[in-house]
C-alpha cells in the first residue's frame, strides 16, 4: 500500500562534478517486500531493500535497508519498532481490534 506522494527513486547521479558534468547517472533498483505500507510523502532512494510486512511512516526518507516486520519513521528513516502482538490487539492507541465483527 502506497500514501500519496510516495516516491521511489531508481536513478542517481555521480558525486564527482566532472562525471555528473557529462551527463552521467547510474540506476539502482529499489525491492519493496510483501503487504509493505508506505505512507503518504515518503521518499525512497537507489538501491533500498524494504522486509515484508514493513511499514514506513508518513514523510520519512529512507536511505537505508529496512528489515521485515517492524515499524521505521523519519529522516533519516530508522527502525522504531517491531510488529507485534500488541498490533493484533489494538487498532489504533487504545482502541482495541473487535476481531469477531469485521468484514472483508
Amino acid at each position: 500500500m502506497f500514501g500519496p506522494n510516495v516516491t521511489v527513486a531508481t536513478a542517481n547521479h555521480p558525486i564527482d562534478a566532472e562525471l555528473r558534468g557529462r551527463g552521467l547517472q547510474y540506476n539502482k533498483d529499489v525491492h519493496i517486500g510483501s503487504n509493505v505500507w508506505i505512507g503518504a510523502g515518503v521518499v525512497i532512494v537507489p538501491g533500498i531493500t524494504i522486509g515484508d510486512n514493513a511499514i514506513i511512516g508518513a514523510g520519512s526518507i529512507v536511505t537505508k535497508d529496512i528489515p521485515a516486520n517492524v515499524v521505521a519513521v523519519g529522516n533519516p528513516c530508522k527502525v522504531m519498532r517491531e510488529v507485534g502482538e500488541h498490533d493484533r490487539e489494538f487498532f489504533y492507541k487504545n482502541e482495541k481490534i473487535d476481531w469477531e465483527n469485521l468484514s472483508n
